[in-house]
């Protein structure tokens, strides 16, 4: 077992639980903004201080216990909101258990999560309003119904049943409360052990873990952050990845507050340049496809203005001036900062590998991307580059006081990801058979990734174990790698690498790749040139690649990969629909190398099975020339 750890290289306040985290907070940031947001895309901004922070959650806290929900769980869905986080913060820090949910899920798929979560309320965006009308018809039990932005039909639609209530409503009653006297909220006692969270991971509603988060691991995974980045008082991060995610809800709303920046949340999607632009956006917390969205549009900016030699020339010529510590990063390349706002300084990356290339760009031109690795499971963040480690490419060292181990005794070697520490998660919810398999007798963590250790002592993730696909000579490939490999070539959106099985039992290694038509289009490419490049991408991967990793077959598609709402490639549900139409049309896949797989089906209605190198009697011809070629052996 390689075993590592890592310093500590700031000093990091000391609190016991949340709750005391967010009052040193606002004792230490007071009238400093520590929100700014819309009620709508084109509507007023609005700020509300650190003291404001503290008064409006003790005063959502103290309404949400006089409606009898102390100890209980608490569900949350919606947009990303100023009343989202004060509705997560009232909750963990005196009431009970929040319960975050992802609004991308379906009314079908909500109603499960709320039966088995046992909520006792519902804290909902108006656009769940249907859904919660039907919770309400179907789950007795559920004792408060709690709308954040109500419309003008609200109490209409609910008159006659008592359960329903208006989030401003309550706030006002809450404070009322206060200025009476009531402190029930604010002395309630907070043992760091209870649970604070339970978070439905992604997949279906019945297949979903519900990690169970202690409050000690959240508020140690804020000092393990805090001990090896720093950033300035009033910071100004923008908020765009949905805040059931606990990367953004630890790292986006909770070290936000411990450190005292300004958190802008985001209009939307479509407005994050203008929000970045607008907010003055120093921070930004993202996945992969956010800063490769970026990397892009400065590219072909860059190739528009006809300035790829230039900015080459620069590059080197900055890179030279840093050696001898004259950084004019920002000043020689203000044209491209100026249209992220001018400010932006900091980018953190995670929940999937980003190419080193991007990385690396955007720390010659002076924006530091740090790459960050973690889990549910892990509160989340267990390693990451960081203020004091930079090798792009790699998720950097361990944080402070969290041991991460590769499970293998070769130096160097790749191995199952193990972690240990305070941030480790309690268990799964009703689930203690998955909790002793997640969690071994000596507390260490098996997050099911593969990684390893390089030469600067820095991690490297490779795969997954489940993803993993074994040769007939025993050797691994993990898809991870190879895909990694081919997000450098602009056309193409995303890929799947998967193996497959021949007559001969060899297991070959195939690529489905997903094409850009935006990029095809702005370029020129036909289809015929299509063909041509991605010849020219398996020739140049396979090249990069031992031989026994070797993309075999390859088709295209214009279609995107099935995802989860997390964004995670549902690999099973892609590789059994490519399976499904290869079966449909009674064909291998190396017949059909190098084609559109959308239009197999077409194809078969328009041309004879033969003219698309299909047979119907394939499988019988492949096992019987298998048979000759093992008895010539």
């Amino acid at each position: 077992m390689q075993v590592m750890e890592t310093k500590t290289y700031f000093k990091v306040r000391s609190f016991d639980n949340l709750r005391e985290m967010l009052r040193q907070s606002v004792a230490l940031y007071g009238n400093l903004p520590a929100f700014r947001y819309r009620e709508k895309p084109d509507g007023e901004v609005f700020k509300r201080t650190y003291r404001e922070v503290g008064e409006d959650t003790d005063a959502l806290g103290t309404a949400l216990l006089k409606l009898g929900l102390a100890d209980e769980k608490v569900a949350i869905i919606g947009e990303n909101s100023y009343r989202w986080s004060i509705s997560h913060l009232a909750v963990i820090n005196g009431v009970g258990i929040s319960v975050p949910l992802d609004r991308l899920l379906k009314p079908e798929e909500i109603l499960p999560l709320l039966e088995r979560g046992k909520v006792a309320a519902v804290i909902f965006d108006q656009s769940f309003m249907d859904t919660m009308i039907t919770a309400a018809e179907r789950f007795p039990a559920i004792r408060a119904f709690i709308c954040m932005n109500c419309s003008d039909d609200f109490n209409e639609r609910v008159s006659g049943d008592s359960r329903w209530y208006r989030f401003d409503t309550l706030m006002a009653s809450g404070r009322k409360k206060i200025g009476e006297g009531d402190t029930e909220y604010s002395a309630r006692p907070i043992d760091p052990e209870q649970i604070a969270s339970l978070l439905f991971t992604s997949g279906t509603t019945s297949m979903s873990k519900g990690v169970l988060l202690r409050n000690r691991n959240i508020t140690m995974d804020i000092v393990a952050l805090a001990g090896v980045v720093k950033f300035p008082v009033g910071t100004r991060m923008l908020s765009i990845l949905p805040l059931h995610h606990t990367f953004e809800n630890t790292c986006g709303l909770l070290y936000g507050l411990y450190m005292g920046a300004c958190i802008c949340i985001c209009d939307g999607l479509r407005y994050i340049q203008k929000n970045m632009e607008e907010y003055q956006i120093n921070l930004l917390i993202g996945v992969p496809a956010l800063f490769e969205s970026f990397y892009r549009k400065v590219q072909d900016n860059i190739r528009k203005q006809k300035k790829e030699e230039l900015i080459r020339k620069m590059i080197k010529l900055t890179g030279a001036l840093r050696k001898v510590k004259i950084d004019l990063r920002r000043k020689v390349f203000g044209k491209i900062h100026k249209a992220f706002g001018g400010k932006f300084h900091i980018g953190i990356c995670g929940a999937a590998p980003i190419d080193p290339e991007i990385i690396q760009f955007f720390d010659d031109i002076g924006v530091h991307i740090l790459q960050g690795y973690g889990l549910t499971e892990t509160s989340p963040v267990v390693a990451g580059c960081n203020s004091k480690v930079f090798v792009p490419g790699t998720v950097g060292h361990p944080l402070s006081g969290i041991t991460i181990a590769i499970d293998n005794e070769t130096d160097g070697a790749e191995g199952e990801i193990l972690v240990k520490g305070p941030v480790v998660m309690a268990g799964y919810y009703e689930d203690d058979e998955a909790t002793a398999a997640a969690i071994d007798a000596d507390g260490w963590f098996h997050t099911g990734d593969v990684g390893r250790v390089d030469e600067h002592g820095c991690l490297t993730i490779t795969g997954r174990l489940k993803s993993m696909i074994v040769l007939k000579s025993g050797k691994k490939v993990f898809p991870e790698e190879i895909e990694q490999l081919i997000t450098r070539y602009p056309f193409i959106k995303e890929s799947m690498i998967f193996g497959d099985v021949e007559a001969r039992g060899d297991v070959v290694i195939n690529a489905k790749f997903v094409i850009d038509p935006q990029y095809m289009k702005r370029e020129g490419i036909t289809e015929e040139e299509l063909v041509r490049r991605l010849e020219e991408v398996v020739s140049e991967v396979n090249m990069e690649i031992p031989e026994y990793k070797s993309i075999r077959n390859y088709v295209y598609s214009f279609k995107d990969l099935i995802k989860t709402t997390t964004l995670k490639v549902k690999r099973n549900n892609e590789i059994s629909g490519i399976q499904e139409a290869l079966d449909r049309a009674k064909v291998h896949l190396r017949k059909i190398t190098g084609k559109n797989i959308d239009l197999l089906d077409s194809m078969l209605e328009t041309r004879p099975l033969e003219e698309i190198g299909g047979d119907r009697n394939d499988e019988s011809q492949e096992k019987s020339e298998a048979s000759e070629n093992g008895s010539q052996a």
